[in-house]
């Protein structure tokens, strides 16, 4: 185990089926914990099985690596310019619009490796949207070793959305002024929603782990099965060589018997003829 590779083996744990991620996951741990490296076992039990639509923006990841690449490159090269007071207008227009481009080319490749693709569009564009922006998960994005479903980012007007010139702004109108957002609602809601799905997640974990317990119960029931069976072929030969064996017996008994009568006919024979010669 001295020559374990963490860093492969962690990239056939994300290119696993959802399925198979927890299954993976737990060998790695095992053999870190066997060869004595404890903290990297406790960093890898640490992560989260990805979603169907974040399990999907990985292999994007893997597949369409050079796409990807791209998207992170236009991103941060967008947040530049819009940090610069004096960045050209038709610029910021043009790299918005390849950057959409790209997102839309993206979220279609990896919205098609799922079986509902459309259900899962949204959450894979969100995911790849905000990933590609941020500097603490451009490498997970990268290297496709995503773990949980982003909220879509906003730090970026798309394509014509962008205004060419500074508009005027508009006079002031007397209007009813918006509710306040209750932001503490909000934030309920948000912590809410990622315990929902966490306990959806760790149900869904649940019903893999006592599917594999029942998949490895009918095994052992198989194995069980054949291994009577086995025994009762075993019982059926050894009873047909008993009975085999008893036959045996009795035709060497009766062979003996007959040897015998026959000896004795042949003893009798011998004295008469003694008899018949003596003076």
């Amino acid at each position: 185990m001295a020559d374990l590779d963490v860093d492969a083996r962690l990239d056939q744990l994300f290119a696993s089926e959802p399925r198979d991620f927890t299954a993976t996951r737990d060998a790695l741990v095992r053999d870190l914990k066997a060869a004595d490296r404890a903290d990297e076992a406790a960093d890898v039990k640490a992560l989260r099985k990805p979603t169907v639509a974040v399990a999907a923006v990985n292999r994007v990841a893997r597949t369409h690596a050079d796409e990807v690449a791209a998207l992170v490159e236009i991103g941060a090269e967008l947040a530049a310019l819009q940090a610069d007071a004096n960045a050209d207008r038709e610029e910021l227009r043009d790299l918005t619009r390849q950057r959409r481009t790209l997102l839309l080319r993206l979220t279609d490749h990896a919205a098609a490796t799922t079986e509902r693709p459309d259900g899962a569009r949204s959450s894979i564009m969100a995911t790849l949207d905000t990933a590609s922006l941020d500097d603490a998960l451009r490498d997970d994005l990268r290297r496709g070793r995503l773990t949980q479903e982003l909220s879509p980012a906003a730090r970026f007007v798309l394509g014509d959305d962008l205004p060419s010139t500074p508009r005027a702004a508009p006079r002031a109108t007397k209007r009813a002024a918006p509710p306040p957002r209750d932001e503490l609602a909000a934030r309920r809601a948000r912590v809410e929603l990622d315990a929902a799905r966490a306990r959806a997640e760790e149900a869904e974990e649940s019903v893999r782990e006592h599917t594999e317990a029942a998949e490895e119960a009918t095994e052992r029931l198989d194995a069980a099965h054949r291994h009577i069976a086995d025994l009762e072929a075993a019982l059926a030969d050894a009873r047909a060589e008993l009975a085999e064996a008893k036959r045996a017996e009795r035709d060497a008994q009766r062979a003996g018997r007959r040897a015998r009568t026959e000896q004795e006919r042949v003893v009798s024979a011998l004295h008469a003829a003694e008899r018949a010669v003596e003076p």
